[in-house]
């Protein structure tokens, strides 16, 4: 066996002792042998073992902090549903021109009156407004407008459809239906051109308070006064209305006439006219206004030229 020299053999020993210190302070039992050679090789092994024992029981650790959890936990909310569509609404709408026969549409009034119940829409034209359009409850109506002071009407009548010319003279009412959900057009308030009384009045307004009279004395030729028609005939859209009068009646009174303008003329069987005039055979205006009676109004003038008056338009 190949001697080791005297002082690697003490290097090996003192390696042996240092290492015994080292293993005893890591739980390893040196070996019980006095070969220095083996020692050192039992020595290494242990060592070895050792280590991969420490690392196995104790994982190395690293510089990554552990994740923390802070706060309060995000909610999880249920979806919420989405609200049912909004049915919709039924939209019961009318709509139609507005005409006028002498130029610009003036401010007025149209009335959409329900003929069942009397229920009354009211709808406000302003001046120069050439169509409407208003939403009113299902049901069977009657259109027409006023001026705002009443002085003229007109309506939704027979000869709008008829297109107002002629041949189409029928004036009068013409009801529409309205369904539910319905859109009408063309109930156009185009018909300025009825006869008296053809527009009616809106339902619960007095008559009395939208309409004026007209009364006065009445001078004949002769001491008795036969029985007569007295006509008021308007300026402004060339209605006629008219009284009878008895024998010996020596005065009248002309009732609900529409605010405005009149002529006023009588006429005798024979037809003779007699008006309220000045001197030169001139018809005075005579103004109607809602509510009152004007008063004073006299047919006194029978002795006017022929054609100085209208001739009786019943005849």
């Amino acid at each position: 066996m190949f001697a080791m020299p005297i002082r690697v053999r003490l290097s090996a020993l003192a390696a042996w002792v240092a290492l015994g210190t080292l293993l005893a302070a890591c739980g390893v039992t040196a070996p019980a042998t006095s070969d220095p050679d083996a020692v050192l090789a039992t020595i290494v092994a242990e060592t070895m073992s050792a280590a991969q024992t420490e690392v196995t029981a104790s994982p190395q650790a690293t510089d990554t902090p552990a994740l923390e959890v802070t706060g309060t936990p995000t909610q999880t909310f249920a979806p919420t549903s989405t609200p049912p569509p909004t049915a919709t609404q039924p939209v019961n709408n009318v709509s139609g021109k507005v005409c006028y026969p002498e130029g610009e549409v003036p401010s007025l009034t149209a009335y959409f009156e329900e003929t069942g119940t009397g229920a009354l829409v009211e709808l406000p034209i302003s001046q120069g407004q050439e169509s409407y359009e208003v939403k009113i409850a299902p049901g069977t109506y009657i259109a027409y407008a006023w001026l705002t002071d009443f002085t003229r009407g007109g309506l939704y009548s027979h000869a709008v459809p008829c297109g107002l010319k002629a041949g189409c003279d029928d004036h009068s009412m013409l009801p529409f239906t309205l369904k539910e959900g319905d859109v009408l057009e063309g109930i156009d308030l185009c018909d300025w051109y009825a006869g008296p009384f053809n527009v009616p009045y809106p339902p619960g307004k007095p008559q009395d308070e939208v309409t004026g009279g007209v009364s006065g004395d009445i001078i004949y030729i002769r001491d008795t006064i036969p029985e007569l028609r007295v006509f008021a005939f308007s300026v402004t859209t060339g209605y006629w209305y008219w009284v009878y009068t008895q024998d010996g009646q020596a005065f009248y009174t002309l009732s609900e006439l529409p605010p405005g303008v009149y002529h006023l003329v009588a006429y005798d069987a024979g037809g003779r006219a007699g008006g309220h005039a000045s001197a030169s055979h001139q018809l005075i205006d005579v103004t109607v206004k809602s509510g009152e009676t004007t008063k004073g109004v006299n047919i006194n003038d029978w002795e006017a030229p022929s054609g100085s008056f209208p001739v009786d338009p019943t005849r």
